[in-house]
């Protein structure tokens, strides 16, 4: 997996949070700078609401944010309000979140469908404290509100593209080898052709014989042309 591919469509997540976040609060928030911060998954703030994606690929949809920002968000954050208070807001602002994520992932996840093909993607989920994810790549781009950051972050795992990837080229590895061999064949068979028998040794005619049936079984049993 290439960090352009990476990159870009982390950047195109992060444009789909920012436009959903302004649609359904009208509140000006913006995408800071256009640098993707490429690492393994590790969230920096408490607040995590996941989308989980599975097809060819698999991966997560990821917003990250501080509980006070979740809270600002929604209009309900106060300075000085007690762990216990924006306990309660966590439904309020939570259900935001998750029908935040899941119309940004609606509009992002078609662009890595053109290259995966189809993917099966999951209902959010809101994780509260801290995670304990996979070590695979991720990207990372911020957004700045007036209620705090935001990161949106787009976790791959290309383990299943890099088993397709492994398996066509020892297809490919398979047909060179019978190509090859087909060449081969016709070598020996050249050699031991009638009018050059008479100077080999019969015993290694006989042997070259013996090769010369066991591939052209092989061969023709995997549909290649011999003769």
């Amino acid at each position: 997996m290439s960090h352009e591919f990476l990159s870009s469509h982390t950047a195109r997540f992060a444009e789909c949070v920012r436009d959903c976040f302004r649609d359904m609060l009208g509140t000006e928030i913006v995408l800071d700078g256009s640098v993707c911060d490429d690492h393994p998954f590790a969230p920096r703030r408490p607040v995590v609401v996941m989308i989980h994606f599975t097809g060819r690929i698999q991966g997560d949809y990821v917003i990250n944010l501080e509980e006070e920002t979740a809270s600002g968000l929604i209009g309900a954050w106060s300075e000085g309000m007690a762990p216990s208070e924006l306990k309660e807001l966590r439904k309020e602002f939570g259900g935001l979140l998750k029908e935040v994520l899941n119309t940004a992932v609606g509009m992002a996840i078609p662009l890595v469908e053109e290259k995966y093909g189809r993917l099966t993607y999951h209902p959010p989920m809101v994780f509260y404290g801290e995670l304990d994810p996979p070590d695979v790549p991720s990207g990372t781009m911020t957004l700045r509100s007036g209620a705090g950051s935001i990161d949106c972050c787009l976790v791959l795992d290309m383990a299943g593209d890099d088993l397709e990837q492994k398996l066509v080229r020892v297809m490919e590895d398979l047909d060179k080898a019978k190509e090859e061999m087909a060449i081969c064949y016709r070598v020996l068979a050249e050699l031991i052709a009638p009018s050059h028998r008479e100077k080999l040794d019969p015993i290694l005619v006989g042997q070259a014989e013996t090769v010369l049936r066991e591939v052209h079984d092989m061969l023709e049993s995997s549909g290649s042309t011999v003769d």
